[in-house]
């Protein structure tokens, strides 16, 4: 016959895999195993609900504290001995004794068994410190452990476990064994020292901040950050995030998400992760994949200040830098920012006084010159002054030479006017003719056009006419 609606099947925990192989499926509300429509019912005959019929009371019922009573001394003979199993703390109470709820899930993370276990008193102090001494965490909520159980099935409070003992180093090797996991993947991604590849930043103008809100971790750096923002020293962006919970693993990389997409136009200098001191295991909740691999891809470098010194996550393995603690993160930045601005004003007064040196070296150097340039220009003038004095000297000679020719020459002219004077020309016997005007004539023609005529001789004149 096949299935109309979900019949639901009285399965053992032991015969699951065998219900599971026939098809049948897993009802996390009723915690119970059904046959899903459609599939044959006599496949599931073993587990099939039996039909419950009205039942016809008589002397030999029992009492629902025989059953129970019956069903303790069942386990009582055949569970007497001690198991060592491992399980996850679900929730961890204390009211003198320490009661808990510990669970067992598959590999896809379905809780898939449950049960109470106490931790009485007279052993608590001694297991609990031992624990902490030996891991480093409180016995909470979150953790793997392996415990040492004695079954004890009680007619009123029913089933649980009585806690004999607790092993720290399994604690250890889990939490061990799932950073390595998380190291494994990330080293074959091949992004485990991507983060780390960035140059550090030498400065900071621009700051994101990714913190869980409220924290007192975020409230001590933001007194000190508001100082630099005040001076306009530095800028700083935040983005809240839970740091615990069961979307921590999805908060962290989706604030990591906004900070690389905001980066590509703030142009942020680091993203800073962090959060202040806690237990233990809430900081080895940060230990997950997929916040690492947040961490790892950020496009810009990231400095990580979780808890305290003495507390390090994977996290600080793969970041950029690590500063431990939120206050150590803002210090650093505070006195990044300081020596840069005492590097800064050293190197202008470095840069002054260079300046000033070359000023006075080059004021030496220019007096220096200038004293050269005189010297050479006071030896120069008195070179052109030498020159000059030489040169009027032969001009002078020159002259002098050419004055003295000018006066031979002169001298010769005038020997030559001398000669031509008519008064030495009438001493040899030559006469000088004139008309009337006294004019002298010089040719015949113009002699006859006059009609007297003056003679001069050396000794005289004589007047004479003109005839034909």
């Amino acid at each position: 016959m096949l299935s109309q609606e979900p019949i639901f099947l009285d399965c053992p925990f032991l015969e699951k895999d065998e219900a599971k192989e026939l098809g049948a499926k897993f009802d996390w509300t009723k915690k119970k195993w059904f046959i899903p429509e459609g599939l044959e019912t006599e496949l599931f005959s073993k587990w099939l609900p039996k039909t419950v019929t009205s039942p016809v009371y008589d002397e030999n019922s029992m009492t629902l504290n025989d059953l129970l009573f019956s069903v303790q001394q069942t386990i009582a003979s055949q569970h007497n001995t001690y198991y060592w199993i491992r399980a996850e703390l679900v929730s961890v109470t204390t009211n003198i004794h320490t009661y808990m709820e510990i669970a067992d899930h598959d590999s896809e993370g379905n809780e898939i068994a449950k049960a109470r276990a106490t931790l009485w008193s007279h052993r608590a102090e001694a297991l609990l410190e031992r624990f902490a001494t030996n891991t480093g965490l409180e016995f909470k909520a979150g953790i793997k452990v392996l415990l040492q159980v004695q079954v004890e099935f009680h007619v009123r409070y029913g089933f649980s476990l009585n806690i004999l003992d607790i092993d720290p180093s399994f604690t250890l090797g889990e939490m061990e064994a799932k950073l390595n996991r998380i190291r494994t993947k990330l080293l074959a991604e091949g992004i485990y020292d991507q983060n780390q590849r960035f140059v550090w930043p030498t400065e900071f103008c621009k700051v994101a901040v990714i913190a869980p809100p409220k924290a007192a971790g975020l409230g001590d750096f933001k007194s000190q950050a508001k100082v630099l923002t005040a001076f306009n020293l530095c800028e700083f962006h935040y983005y809240q995030a839970n740091f615990q919970g069961q979307n921590i693993t999805t908060a962290i990389p989706k604030a990591f998400q906004l900070v690389n997409r905001e980066h590509k136009v703030e142009q942020f200098d680091a993203v800073v992760v962090i959060r202040g001191g806690g237990a233990k295991a809430d900081l080895f909740q940060l230990n997950e994949y997929e916040i690492c691999k947040a961490i790892c891809t950020a496009q810009l470098p990231v400095i990580v200040g979780i808890g305290h010194e003495r507390d390090k996550t994977l996290l600080d393995e793969v970041a950029c830098h690590t500063c431990h603690t939120p206050s150590l993160v803002i210090i650093h930045i505070v006195s990044t920012i300081v020596q840069n601005a005492q590097s800064a004003k050293q190197n202008w007064q470095t840069l002054t006084n260079l300046t000033t040196q070359k000023l006075q070296q080059a004021k030496a150097h220019n007096e220096q010159l200038h004293a050269q340039i005189r010297l050479q220009a006071l030896k120069s003038l008195g070179n052109q002054r030498q020159q000059l004095v030489t040169l009027i000297q032969t001009v002078k000679n020159a002259s002098q030479n050419q004055l003295n020719q000018a006066h031979q020459q002169i001298k010769m002219l005038m020997e030559q006017i001398l000669l031509g004077d008519p008064k030495t020309i009438l001493q040899h016997g030559y006469t000088i003719i004139r008309n009337n005007q006294q004019q002298v004539i010089t040719s015949k023609m113009i002699a006859q056009l006059e009609d007297s005529l003056v003679i001069e001789f050396k000794d005289g004149w004589l007047s004479c006419r003109i005839e034909e």
